[in-house]
């Protein structure tokens, strides 16, 4: 008669806490990447916020000119006729502080200069 026959199967493991390490490390390498892509756009974005905000300024510094011009009664017509921004020194508030946050904005993504 044939004697049963036992076999073994070796594994090797590794404790939990080297492969959790891994992974981890793998996942922040990724969000590494992740990180220093969203500065970039952020960079970038902001940069071409501030270069689009110039036209605004003039934008609001013009309308603020012709609502005054239109209260001393230079000109004929204005586009707002009533409410708050009939007032000129709405429109001056409006480009200075527009005129501050583009200032800040250019000054936060070019450091340098």
């Amino acid at each position: 008669m044939s004697q049963p026959r036992e076999t073994a199967l070796v594994l090797q493991t590794q404790p939990a806490r080297t492969w959790t390490i891994g992974i981890f490390q793998a996942a922040g390498a990724g969000l590494g990447r992740v990180g220093v892509w969203a500065v970039d756009t952020a960079q970038e974005f902001g940069s071409v916020l501030s270069v689009l905000m110039g036209p605004a300024v003039f934008l609001a510094y013009a309308f603020a000119s012709w609502s005054l011009a239109a209260n001393l009664g230079w000109t004929a017509t204005f586009p707002y006729s009533a409410g708050p921004l009939s007032n000129w020194l709405v429109w001056v508030s409006i480009a200075v502080l527009v005129h501050i946050a583009s200032d800040v904005l250019r000054r936060c993504t070019h450091p340098e200069g």
